[in-house]
């Protein structure tokens, strides 16, 4: 068995074909909905799974850039480790599959590496200085002016936090596929990602490069592609956009692709919407043939 991790906050019908998609026997699916949703029917979602076994865990109020992205992730590894699966597949809510549900098990069940991305871009900027507001339940301008100002100071007076630390941060793709040895791994060091990274900005990226490149599991990397996004099989593009959001004209593209998961797609404009529909149509068939 394989576990599908989903981080979703917005668009649910995508959500929906999303689950419909992965409903398999060969995966459970764990599903992790924004706090800030307000009405959420929890039956609905648990009706369109057949197959699957659908977990809803505890809800956090996540926001972008700060500690509570990683708390979620682990959030999501926590609940479903007890079951212990081979891989963890953390994906978002405005992913979809764009392979059929027997070409992703299956090559996973071959496999034993680990597929975490690693980009070549410095990261420190993000973990060296105290980022003491961006935790905040509530933004406002005023929090956002206390935290550049924050930044800035520390700049001045040359502030590092890590200048002591012996180990090498690194950064990459926060979406991952992880055997069960290592989302244990990452479960037991819980202590120190929270004392290094919950001051951080963006750590998302940082916190599993970091404990992989400094443990063992380095050498279980998946290295095949010179690109971190292909080498965990999702089909992402930061050249257009952050990220770019497909639409129907890159239909061809992304079905030809040998990524696994499509990043990120919409349902805000129609030729975005017809993608969805078309990669929908497309996967539910090649499950069903």
């Amino acid at each position: 068995m394989q576990a599908i991790l989903i981080m979703a906050h917005f668009e649910f019908s995508i959500l929906e074909k999303l689950l419909k998609l992965l409903d398999d026997s060969k995966f459970d699916i764990y599903v992790h909905i924004d706090s800030k949703v307000k009405k959420i029917d929890f039956s609905y979602y648990q009706n369109l799974v057949n197959k699957s076994n659908l977990y809803f865990t505890k809800r956090l109020n996540v926001k972008w850039g700060t500690y509570s992205q990683i708390e979620c992730e682990l959030t999501l590894l926590k609940s479903a480790i007890k079951n212990n699966y081979k891989y963890y597949h953390l994906i978002s809510g405005v992913d979809l599959p764009i392979k059929s549900n027997s070409t992703i098990y299956d090559f996973f069940d071959k496999e034993n590496h680990e597929f975490v991305g690693f980009s070549q871009n410095d990261c420190l900027e993000r973990i060296k200085y105290y980022h003491l507001f961006l935790n905040k339940i509530k933004t406002s301008e005023f929090m956002n002016k206390l935290e550049f100002h924050l930044v800035k100071l520390q700049e001045k007076i040359k502030v590092n936090r890590i200048k002591k630390d012996k180990i090498i941060y690194k950064k990459g793709c926060n979406w991952f596929s992880i055997t069960n040895d290592l989302a244990k791994y990452v479960i037991s060091q819980e202590k120190f990602i929270k004392n290094k990274f919950k001051y951080s900005k963006c750590a998302d990226e940082m916190f599993l490069q970091t404990l992989v490149y400094n443990s063992s599991f380095k050498d279980k990397v998946y290295k095949k592609y010179q690109d971190e996004h292909q080498n965990v099989k999702r089909l992402i593009d930061w050249e257009r956009g952050e990220p770019y959001t497909y639409s129907d004209n890159d239909y061809q593209d992304i079905i030809n692709s040998n990524c696994f998961f499509v990043r990120k797609v919409s349902t805000s404009k129609k030729e975005q919407s017809d993608l969805v529909d078309k990669i929908y149509e497309y996967v539910r068939n090649l499950n069903e043939s």
